[in-house]
């Protein structure tokens, strides 16, 4: 009896250990139509033929297309933070923080080059006309955001002897430019003309951080002392 126990039990843990394989294999498929064929076009047979299962397997772990594509996006957050994480894991703290700033944008574009990127932002732009859609990444995006924040505190920790404002400043302004060079159709020199926009950011974050002049313009759009009038 203890060992049918025993045999019933390891038999349990490989069903388990398959049924998780095929749910991954499953949302890798879907978030490979995402990047390939676009959101708008992707459609639940299509992920099941990329994914190499029947249409029966597939429904049996996700019942619905709305259950299907929640799954995915939560798939494609955990691999976004892991991205991300790898993309700035070389970096080490005993750099000088001019340094860590500029590796810390090369890592990031590194991040926004990747085909993962890529399916999350053809789900935002996807989720515009899509309600429902766009309910379920709010809180992916929000707590990518959040994750992303700490990840960045923990490699700068000498913002946090400064206005935390200015990291915000810091951060909103790195994120729009970089986000807005991914997916602009820069044509012609890309590649220089995209490291020429890394090395002008590199320069005015320097000036954020080493902002000492609490009536300048930095403060005055950080949230910080106001200038005078």
């Amino acid at each position: 009896m203890a060992k049918a126990a025993s045999g019933d039990k390891k038999q349990g843990g490989w069903q388990a250990q398959k049924s998780a394989m095929m749910r991954d294999t499953i949302l890798d498929a879907a978030l490979d139509c995402f990047i390939n064929i676009g959101y708008a076009s992707t459609t639940t047979a299509k992920i099941a033929d990329k994914a190499g299962v029947s249409r029966g397997a597939m429904l049996h772990h996700f019942p619905s297309k709305s259950e299907l594509i929640q799954a995915a996006v939560e798939h494609l957050h955990t691999k976004l933070v892991d991205l991300y994480a790898s993309s700035i894991d070389e970096i080490t703290h005993d750099l000088p923080v001019d340094e860590r700033n500029r590796l810390g944008l090369q890592g990031y574009w590194k991040y926004l080059s990747s085909d993962l990127y890529k399916a999350y932002h053809e789900l935002c732009v996807a989720g515009r006309n899509d309600p429902e859609l766009e309910t379920i990444l709010e809180d992916s995006v929000k707590r990518f955001d959040n994750a992303v924040f700490d990840a960045n505190k923990e490699l700068f920790p000498e913002w946090s002897d400064r206005q935390g404002e200015l990291f915000e400043l810091a951060m909103d302004i790195t994120k729009f430019l970089m986000e807005g060079m991914a997916v602009s159709q820069i044509v012609g020199q890309r590649e220089k003309r995209i490291q020429r926009m890394i090395d002008y950011l590199g320069d005015r974050l320097e000036e954020i951080f080493h902002a000492d002049d609490e009536e300048g313009a930095i403060h005055r759009h950080s949230g910080g002392k106001q200038g005078k009038k």
